[in-house]
């Protein structure tokens, strides 16, 4: 009896764990650590697979046998997960394809073996009836993400943040895009309770969830995301399509709730406008705001808010397609993109608004995928995604399971579930998956085969009492777990202090900034980018100690900055943000001696070998190559940053100086009267140059 309570107690403690997972992965943020929103749900389902893992492995210690539920997904997951585990150990940054790109996180080797771990457990632990208590649950962090973001939209929060969360709310998702392809892909769960309304109009039920697909809805709508909206549509028309060919015998008697979820879709539409169409009070007034604000002629797109997001895609995508074609197997490295891209970054990219961005994801997730795994990687990825769906219109055709303890209509949540997904497919397309999306990626599957299929997770057995051999093991794996949760809590923890000494160094603290910054690459001796913002501060400590003429102490801090810069390129070599970085604190030394230049130059001609196309990367080589006093370098480098970006006035400006060096007042005029004439007419310098040499 104790044991069968022992077993039971386990069972309950999984389902609480999961339950805590999906209700607080989408709320949880920290404005103290270096990223606010990804680095901390991330961070949390480490701890949470890891607990739920534990606890699934003590169970089968006190069963004494493997509880595993065999699926139709476990091959294609395989396939997946070695794809994946072959690109890592290739990488050209193996440390970023375990842990993802530091400020992403998701998508790492680690991530995807958690993501992986917990769709095993969830469908070899969990019930039917505890499976559909997990939906309302997430349907209930999904409630609470929405009221903040629609308080949001009406400026609760609007003076915390620098982007305008008025206009496109993120709740606590932290980007529009990311809220909007999340609650896609819940909002048709909601109908499913809907439908099942028996006497619709009159249930509190049918009331609570229209009201609940109004909310998520709305909230999408002040996202004003269009890959989200897009990938609404779909949902909604893959849920009704399918839903009314399943129920088309009985076509009539849903036509209530159906005209009802789709009538209070169209006012929420018809009052707050779409990305497409205008809210009713525009359209009211659309002769007046016509008559006032025509938009002046000739304008261009950067001028009213920078390049279309469209066109930076297709740039972005070719270069991921290039990065594909030259690493056709196994990619460069999963989450390596931020490094690869720079290698194949078409040169058009430096006529967008956004030409010095750092683009860490494709902005296409199957792209992004090729680009970082490979052929082998994204076929892995496909077929994983075919077999889910395979298990959705399985789902949705097969027999409800006979379950006592709800009335709820499983094929019918298979179809709202398989709709999600889609939704989600959609959206990925234009975009890329964060840690509340894979969740549903991989949960949505596991949640449909635990509502359709017969075999409860629930023990049937009476376990013997358990032997000195099991409390043995029961001890290990608890010990192991509290280590592995010890040694993400000291992830998170030095994630922290990283923040803390990155903050003190931007308001030139670099003593304060030191001490954090020490303690955090102690902590976490192995991440590149701890010890390049550690160098950043060594540098400013030696600057400010030259300032106070202490010549042995500035002797120090510039060996220390030097060797940490060093440091942090030798653990990611594949990095070129650490050279630039390297470039400036050599920059900053050069103040104190100017042979350091030099290094800066090194440094950049370094950069450019893994950055072609970087037009920054030439300027700056330009300027150093001016510094040294060697024109001809510095006049051939600015030559070449001039043909990738036509447009830089810095970088024209500064070889116009050089030409009126070179007593070139010809060429030198061209490049003024070139900025005057088609970057901007306005510039006073360029003006005083260019009446200087008539």
């Amino acid at each position: 009896m104790l044991q069968s309570l022992v077993v039971r107690i386990l069972e309950k403690i999984i389902f609480w764990l999961f339950g805590i997972l999906l209700f607080l992965v989408p709320l949880i943020l920290w404005p103290f650590t270096s990223e606010v929103f990804e680095f901390n749900k991330i961070v949390l389902v480490y701890i949470f697979t890891t607990l739920i893992t534990a606890i699934w492995t003590v169970r089968m210690i006190v069963e004494k046998k493997f509880i595993f539920r065999r699926t139709i997904l476990d091959i294609p997951i395989l396939v997946f997960l070695g794809s994946q585990l072959i690109s890592t150990v290739l990488s050209i940054d193996p440390l970023t394809s375990w842990l993802g790109y530091y400020s992403r996180f998701n998508g790492g080797m680690i991530s995807v073996i958690c993501y992986c771990l917990l769709y095993w457990a969830f469908v070899s632990n969990i019930d039917v009836k505890r499976t559909l208590k997990l939906i309302y649950v997430t349907l209930a962090s999904g409630a609470v993400v929405s009221i903040y973001g629609v308080l949001e939209h009406f400026g609760i929060d609007k003076s915390i943040w620098v982007q305008d969360v008025q206009s496109r709310v993120f709740s606590t998702l932290g980007q529009p895009n990311w809220l909007a392809s999340w609650l896609a892909a819940l909002i048709p769960i909601t109908w499913v309770f809907i439908l099942n309304s028996k006497t619709y109009i009159k249930s509190k039920s049918f009331w609570a969830f229209l009201s609940l697909s109004a909310l998520f809805f709305w909230t999408l709508i002040f996202t004003k995301s269009r890959s989200g909206f897009a990938a609404f549509v779909v949902a909604y028309f893959l849920f009704w399509i399918s839903y009314f060919w399943l129920k088309r015998s009985e076509f009539k008697k849903y036509l209530i709730p159906f005209f009802a979820i789709s009538l209070s879709l169209f006012i929420i539409c018809l009052i707050s406008g779409t990305q497409w169409t205008p809210s009713i009070s525009k359209i009211f007034t659309k002769s007046k705001i016509t008559q006032v604000q025509a938009v002046p002629s000739g304008g261009t797109a950067l001028e009213f808010g920078g390049t279309e997001s469209g066109s930076i895609r297709r740039i972005v995508w070719k270069g991921a397609v290039q990065i594909w074609l030259h690493y056709p197997i196994f990619g460069t490295g999963v989450e390596t993109f931020a490094y690869s891209y720079y290698m194949f970054r078409p040169v058009e990219h430096n006529s967008t608004s956004e030409w010095d961005f750092i683009y860490n994801k494709a902005h296409n997730d199957y792209l992004n995928m090729a680009a970082n795994s490979g052929t082998v990687g994204i076929i892995s990825y496909l077929f994983l995604i075919g077999f889910i769906i395979f298990v959705f219109v399985q789902k949705s055709k097969g027999s409800d399971v006979d379950n006592k303890e709800s009335d709820i209509d499983s094929k019918l949540l298979a179809v709202a579930l398989g709709a999600g997904y889609v939704s989600l497919l959609v959206a990925n397309f234009f975009g890329f998956s964060v840690v509340p999306t894979q969740l549903e990626f991989f949960l949505f599957p596991a949640i449909a085969i635990a509502l359709t299929d017969n075999q409860s997770g629930v023990s049937k057995n009476q376990p013997k009492k358990p032997g000195s051999t099991q409390k043995f093991l029961m001890l290990a794996v608890a010990g192991g777990a509290l280590i592995i949760v010890f040694a993400i809590g000291r992830y998170w923890y030095a994630d922290y202090l990283y923040a803390a000494g990155k903050g003190y160094n931007s308001i030139n603290k670099p003593d304060v900034a030191t001490n954090y910054l020490t303690r955090t690459v102690n902590a976490e001796p192995n991440q590149a980018l701890y010890h390049s913002e550690l160098a950043s501060s060594y540098a400013r400590l030696a600057l400010a100690f030259n300032q106070q003429k202490a010549a042995e102490q500035v002797t120090r801090f510039i060996d220390l900055a030097i060797s940490e810069a060093d440091k942090s390129i030798a653990l990611s070599p594949a990095n070129v943000n650490l050279k630039r970085v390297r470039f400036g604190i050599f920059v900053m030394l050069s103040t104190i001696n100017p042979n350091y230049l030099m290094g800066a130059r090194d440094t950049l001609l370094s950069a450019i070998a893994q950055a072609p196309t970087d037009a920054k990367i030439y300027y700056n080589l330009g300027l150093v190559y001016a510094r040294v006093g060697q024109s001809d370098l510095a006049i051939e480098a600015l030559k070449k940053t001039i043909e990738l970006k036509p447009g830089y006035k810095d970088a024209r400006l500064a070889y116009a100086f050089l030409l009126i060096d070179k007593k070139q007042n010809a060429e030198a005029k061209t490049q003024l009267e070139y900025i005057l004439t088609n970057i901007d007419p306005t510039d006073s310098l360029t003006k005083q140059t260019l009446e200087g040499i008539k």
